[in-house]
């Protein structure tokens, strides 16, 4: 359902608190809050989600979105660029990792680029030490440490947020907050869910009843370097960027695999989203 209406937000849930009073339609509530903001139709335009599948029934695919006419364009990079954050990966972020791992820590890392895609800092997941520190917020927190309070607004948003996988809710959440605009991440949610990790999609879907958080919005856009790659002119730096995504993949299964085995055993894992 897309609402584009000039009334207050705020002023808007408030009124449409009313309709709690027995289950609605999407469709109901989107006429019901029109008839409240007296939006016109020529602001606002109403259309009623597709039910989901009968085998997955309780999804709610349909997002009410207020004033969305100011979504961050399609990220975009060049082979050298795409070249660049590959290597990052594999050079930078992946060795963190491996010795992660065998602390009993998850698979997942994240980079800092600089707008020019210096590497600021790298960090991998922590989470034996606090609950808190995916691999994404792990590199927040020490980049944070690094960087100038006063510098730390600018440098986000002209940088950019470089992850192994695709970032969960509570990551994608700390990256808006810290101010990036620009977010790549190397593997889907589809490929961390074959990995054993589902929880992803899972707390998404439990918190807000979507599978995903809107790839580009108001405040960034995300793109999966994957796709990229596979998404560049046939030739020579194609081929390399797929063997090296392969080969990164290859490793991260191994990593994965590793993790799940040993964690068990491993006290310090506190195995509530395990």
């Amino acid at each position: 359902i897309e609402l584009n209406s000039q009334q207050d937000l705020t002023f808007l849930w408030r009124k449409m608190s009313e309709l709690t009073a027995k289950p609605r339609t999407a469709l109901e509530i989107a006429e019901k809050a029109i008839a409240i903001t007296g939006a016109s139709s020529d602001e606002t335009s109403v259309t009623e989600t597709p039910s989901p599948p009968a085998d997955d029934a309780n999804r709610t695919q349909g997002v009410i979105l207020v004033g969305n006419k100011q979504t961050k364009a399609p990220l975009q990079a060049t082979p050298a660029e795409i070249k660049r954050m590959l290597d990052i990966i594999e050079h930078d972020i992946l060795p963190q990792t491996e010795s992660g791992v065998k602390e009993g820590n998850k698979v997942f890392g994240a980079a800092i680029l600089g707008h020019d895609l210096t590497c600021d800092v790298a960090s991998t997941n922590c989470e034996t030490e606090c609950p808190l520190f995916h691999g994404e917020v792990k590199c927040i927190f020490d980049w944070s440490k690094k960087t100038p309070a006063s510098e730390r607004g600018s440098r986000a948003q002209s940088g950019i947020f470089l992850s192994t996988h695709e970032p969960c809710c509570m990551c994608i959440s700390s990256i808006l907050w810290t101010g990036f605009q620009r977010i790549f991440y190397l593997l889907p949610y589809e490929t961390t869910a074959s990995q054993g990790i589902p929880h992803d999609i899972n707390t998404m879907h439990e918190l807000w009843g979507v599978n995903s958080y809107r790839k580009r919005n108001k405040y960034f856009a995300s793109a999966c370097i994957q796709e990229m790659v596979a998404s560049l002119d046939e030739g020579e730096e194609k081929r390399n960027s797929q063997k090296q995504a392969e080969r990164l993949l290859s490793r991260y299964n191994e990593l994965s695999s590793k993790y799940h085995k040993e964690k068990f055993d491993n006290k310090r894992n506190s195995l509530v989203l395990g």
